[in-house]
């Protein structure tokens, strides 16, 4: 009998091409809440934070999400958030937060900041997950820590993920290095990524270039769309 490989698909990054294996692959949309996300969320509201470069990545990580559906891959979506009584907030994260000036727990226009069940805790409205689409709670910035996200994607044989989401330089570069470190083949799609400051965006796709691609790969949605739809192509042609 015949042998079938999963085809790999090679798509180009800013680096060297990345082996994208679509029948292993999960999207994961990180962080995309109220709380950082909406205007009378905490970091508009309370920080006075600029959230055009976050307002500005939500068409991007639609057509993502769309394109990502079509391709029936697994997508998750995380929360970064706490219990009500704050027992799962570590003394070091707790002090962190605070210093920053958002100390977590705190009262805003959304309800209390980082808190499960509040609403700026929750997904914003233009990103809203189907009723299979995974959403996880987690309690640090990766979003390995206190989940059991890792043994749900072996279970799926998920091998290979893509990033998205906010931000740049936080959550979503602690999730993507912690990954990879786990043995993920992971690609961060820039354009689909913001910070409040563009300076802390381009620092955190820096580090992910740094020394030749030995850290990660970068790419664009672009990119990723138009070489999977040349696949597809080729597929229907054979």
């Amino acid at each position: 009998m015949p042998i079938h490989t999963e085809p790999v698909i090679q798509v180009p990054t800013d680096r060297h091409s990345f082996p994208l294996q679509l029948a292993h692959t999960a999207l994961i949309v990180v962080d995309m809440q109220n709380v950082f996300c909406h205007p009378q969320g905490f970091f508009g509201s309370e920080l006075g934070a600029d959230l055009s470069s976050v307002r500005a990545i939500i068409p991007c990580i639609q057509r993502v999400i769309a394109w990502a559906r079509q391709q029936q891959l697994s997508i998750v979506y995380t929360r970064e958030s706490h219990l009500p009584d704050l027992a799962d907030v570590s003394p070091s994260k707790a002090l962190r937060y605070a210093n920053a000036g958002h100390p977590i727990g705190r009262l805003g226009q959304m309800g209390k900041f980082l808190i499960q069940g509040e609403l700026g805790t929750a997904l914003i409205e233009e990103l809203q997950p189907t009723n299979d689409e995974l959403q996880i709670d987690k309690p640090a910035q990766s979003i390995f820590i206190g989940t059991d996200l890792a043994d749900t994607l072996h279970q799926q044989q998920i091998t290979h993920l893509l990033f998205v989401g906010v931000t740049t330089e936080c959550c979503v570069l602690a999730s993507y290095r912690q990954a990879s470190d786990l043995g993920f083949y992971c690609l961060l799609l820039s354009d689909c990524c913001a910070a409040m400051r563009a300076i802390e965006h381009q620092a955190a796709i820096d580090v992910l270039l740094a020394e030749n691609g030995a850290i990660g790969w970068v790419t664009t949605s672009d990119r990723l769309l138009t070489v999977t739809a040349g696949a597809d192509r080729d597929i229907r042609r054979t």
